[in-house]
């Protein structure tokens, strides 16, 4: 437990970012925190693979940092629970994230200018959108490969048990991670559907009309194997009141500004 509390504070100071927000090489946070982490999921019992990862199996996850860390970067207290996420050092938190946050972000910014906002929120959409492309090449490649390892377990006889669980374990972390960026997407989604509304009344502007085909144009996006943006619940265009507001939300905390 004391490795783990350790662990989990390593965690907190996030994961090192370099130019465009790529996640910098750590060996913390490559190689030490995810077996910490590995040994944290197997205490509650999820699916852990001890196999190395392909090539496509690391690009795979070197994608999705892009779509799973918050839309706000910087923000003080959601990037830390995700690189713990990340490194399964701590469980599943991403479908408890409160989507107004981002707007908080755009509003506590000190911008000179109300358009600089509508500017900020069009760049993020458009680069997002830029992303989801090669993310879904690589997850196809991924997919191809699981289904490899399917036909060919279950054809070996020799296999012994080990063997099958770290194939079946593997296969189901990679759907796992895609499934995640999935739920990245979507919270941004509504993230950015939240902000457009509420801007939209607080500080109208002529750029709303192409941040609104930005954003159909991302929430279009899919890949050939999965799930259009378009199919994921993110509210209608317009998160329901009811899924957003009502109740405490326990990272609802003011967002800081550094």
């Amino acid at each position: 437990m004391v490795v783990l509390g350790l662990a989990i504070g390593l965690a907190a100071c996030g994961r090192p970012t370099g130019d465009f927000g790529r996640a910098k090489p750590s060996a913390l946070n490559d190689e030490v925190l995810p077996l910490v982490g590995k040994l944290a999921a197997t205490i509650r019992e999820e699916p852990v693979s001890w196999y190395n990862l392909t090539d496509d199996e690391r690009l795979l996850r070197d994608r999705a940092w892009n779509f799973v860390r918050p839309p706000h970067v910087g923000d003080w207290w959601l990037e830390p629970l995700v690189e713990g996420q990340r490194t399964r050092i701590l469980p599943v938190l991403d479908p408890r994230f409160n989507p107004t946050r981002y707007y908080l972000f755009l509003r506590a910014g000190d911008y000179r200018s109300s358009e600089t906002r509508w500017t900020k929120v069009m760049d993020d959409i458009t680069g997002d959108a830029l992303l989801v492309p090669p993310f879904c090449e690589v997850a196809a490649r991924v997919r191809r490969t699981d289904a490899w390892r399917i036909g060919r377990v279950n054809a070996d006889q020799s296999v012994t048990p080990d063997v099958l669980v770290d194939t079946y374990n593997r296969i189901e972390e990679n759907n796992r991670q895609m499934s995640w960026v999935w739920r990245a997407l979507a919270y941004r989604l509504t993230s950015y559907r939240f902000a457009i509304e509420r801007m939209a009344l607080e500080t109208p502007s002529e750029q709303m009309w192409a941040v609104n085909r930005a954003f159909d144009a991302l929430a279009a996006q899919q890949c050939a194997d999965g799930p259009a943006m378009s199919a994921i619940d993110f509210g209608n265009r317009q998160p329901r009141r009811s899924r957003l507001l009502d109740g405490p939300d326990p990272f609802d905390e003011p967002v800081l500004q550094k």
